[in-house]
């Protein structure tokens, strides 16, 4: 299929979007308080799955469809507690859910996804 290394490099970018986020939130959070020694620690994490993303690697969109559901939930239900902007906050969620939406699409057989259209 042409459009899968596509969804691969898409999710990767994302993902490396998705880990400077993390990465950073000492800066709206004013310091190393508690909602960045929270995040900051998920920054490498993030960075290897997108680097196994680009190298479109299955097992590694396995992982990472499962680690966008889980933080894409967790950044929801956590939002209030973040010391974070809301656009800051919202923007974590929706990167997630958009990751996730990709490695469904990635890991979707090729043959299913060509009759789910018909």
């Amino acid at each position: 299929m042409p459009l899968l290394p596509l969804f691969y490099r898409i999710a990767a970018v994302l993902m490396v979007l998705n880990a400077a986020l993390h990465a950073l939130t000492f800066i709206p959070d004013a310091g190393f308080n508690g909602t960045a020694q929270l995040l900051m620690p998920f920054a490498p994490l993030y960075l290897l799955l997108a680097w196994g993303l680009w190298r479109q690697s299955r097992t590694v969109a396995w992982l990472q469809f499962f680690t966008a559901l889980v933080g894409a939930v967790l950044a929801y239900l956590f939002k209030p507690l973040f010391a974070l902007p809301e656009v800051w906050a919202w923007a974590l969620v929706i990167i997630d859910v958009d990751v996730a939406v990709l490695t469904l699409l990635i890991l979707w057989p090729s043959r299913q996804r060509a009759s789910a259209g018909a």
